[in-house]
């Protein structure tokens, strides 16, 4: 196996997020990601694999389910019949054992967008693929996230809720181009809702991985690769993980792997790239970047588990045999204490600025196929 070890609605609150008592019950949530088809056979914008997916998760029976972007291929089609309406269908269709949107009965799902939901190639937005992601999943997601005006309105896009013990916040990567791409989110937003939530538990989710885990020269850092953009990410990792983080969910990246980066402040984060979600395969992480220490890489299409009780969270790692769609479930785990009390951090770090300064430098992106 190509496995590699290297050493039921969700109650959300808009306003101050509950914090979590003791449970006595655990419970789960499914993490996948970068559900979009091979483009050159795609009949319908999404992976051929996704309703095997979806049954596997089906049966597994979570709380919910997150899905951190590249959803469908979207412009990246070579059939102008499949429209990005069609093609958010197409995607609701094989997701159906999960959440029957046409009943509104099942699972919930709560996606983010990825560069393909906005622009494949990461250019300037699409207007009609921003509208037919919202039109399709803008009502199954809490309406609280950032409006900063008129062409930054990102409720719909951006959210945040908290399920028992655990809080999620998800941010949408694609709301600020420049010419040389995407480097900017709304971090002073995202930290707010971070300091919000006293959970003993905390996941953010976005699409682009921050750190980078492949080793094949080019760079797949979110905020860039210049040392000004190093700095940002820097001091946005500090301000997740000062603000309870643990977990960063990712995609972009089509494999699956597990790191661990610990920011300035001792605050260890993992970030879990779960890019195996049915878009065609990347080769598998093999040469971090300095300071990523890299736990379990995996070339299989698939998901995780996120298992969630008092005492931690525990992360398996479920992958798909395409020969006869049988599963097989990773002798990896991740294992996630609860929040400690963390050093506190100044007042500038914590409410960082509502956009990060996007860089000037050269910035390596890898669009995907």
């Amino acid at each position: 196996m190509n496995v590699k070890r290297v050493p039921r609605w969700t109650v959300w609150l808009a306003g101050s997020l509950l914090g979590a008592s003791a449970l006595g019950t655990d419970w789960s949530f499914v993490m996948l990601g970068d559900t979009k088809g091979d483009r050159d056979k795609t009949k319908t914008g999404v992976s051929e694999e996704l309703p095997i997916i979806a049954q596997k998760i089906a049966s597994l029976n979570p709380s919910l389910v997150l899905v951190c972007g590249d959803l469908i291929n979207g412009d990246d089609v070579p059939d102008t019949n499949l429209t990005y309406a069609v093609q958010y269908a197409d995607w609701k269709t094989a997701m159906a054992p999960v959440f029957n949107y046409t009943g509104n009965t099942g699972i919930p799902i709560y996606p983010v967008r990825g560069n393909h939901d906005n622009n494949s190639s990461e250019g300037p937005p699409i207007d009609g693929i921003k509208q037919a992601y919202y039109d399709a999943f803008s009502a199954y997601v809490p309406a609280n996230g950032p409006n900063n005006g008129t062409n930054d309105n990102q409720v719909g896009f951006s959210y945040s809720f908290t399920h028992n013990n655990v809080t999620f916040v998800a941010a949408d990567l694609y709301f600020y181009y420049h010419t040389n791409g995407y480097h900017e989110l709304d971090q002073s937003w995202v930290t707010r809702k971070l300091q919000e939530s006293s959970s003993p538990y905390k996941v953010f989710m976005a699409h682009e991985p921050f750190f980078q885990t492949e080793g094949t020269g080019e760079g797949e850092h979110f905020f860039g690769d210049s040392a000004s953009a190093f700095s940002t990410r820097s001091n946005f990792w500090n301000a997740l993980g000062t603000n309870g983080v643990q977990l960063y969910l990712t995609g972009h990246v089509h494999n699956e792997t597990v790191a661990s980066i610990t920011n300035d402040y001792g605050n260890n984060i993992i970030q879990l790239i779960q890019g195996n979600g049915g878009a065609p395969m990347d080769g598998v992480g093999n040469n971090p970047e300095p300071g990523v220490d890299m736990l379990y890489t995996n070339g299989f299409f698939g998901f995780s588990l996120a298992t969630v009780t008092d005492n931690n969270m525990t992360i398996q790692y479920y992958s798909l045999n395409t020969n006869d769609n049988s599963w097989t479930m990773a002798d990896y785990v991740t294992v996630i204490s609860p929040n400690q009390l963390v050093p506190e951090a100044s007042t500038t770090l914590l409410l960082a600025p509502a956009l990060s300064v996007w860089m000037a430098g050269r910035f390596l992106k890898r669009r995907r196929h």
